[in-house]
């Protein structure tokens, strides 16, 4: 969060001189983020992954959960970007294509509560 509100200044300047340049510094700085973000995130998911474990629930759903988190970020950001480039329908295509890949992403932890369901009124 400090480094997008360290380069702000800069990518308000840019974007009235040089608004290709701003989109890319914008852009970048919002990798790193969310890189960090992600290195950050890994203390969370041994813990998830501890807590399904004991639970004796299958630690692949950890990752499942993590890749949805992921999906949802990146969707978020880059839905940001084209609102930021003046693109509004570019936007809304990156969000429901986002809502698509979570659910293709989500679909073995769907299935599994079927089956657990399933198994629980049969």
């Amino acid at each position: 969060m400090g480094l997008c509100l360290a380069c702000l200044p800069a990518v308000v300047l840019l974007k009235k001189n040089a608004p290709e340049q701003a989109m890319l510094l914008t852009a970048a700085i919002l990798s790193l983020a969310l890189l960090r973000c992600l290195s950050l995130a890994a203390p969370l998911l041994e813990t998830l992954g501890s807590l399904f474990e004991r639970a004796g629930i299958e630690s692949a759903h950890v990752g499942v959960l993590a890749k949805t988190a992921a999906a949802a970020a990146v969707t978020r950001l880059a839905s940001d970007l084209c609102k930021d480039g003046g693109s509004q329908a570019m936007a809304s295509a990156v969000e429901l294509a986002g809502a698509v890949v979570s659910l293709v992403i989500a679909l073995p932890l769907v299935e599994a509560v079927a089956e657990l369901l399933l198994g629980f009124f049969a």
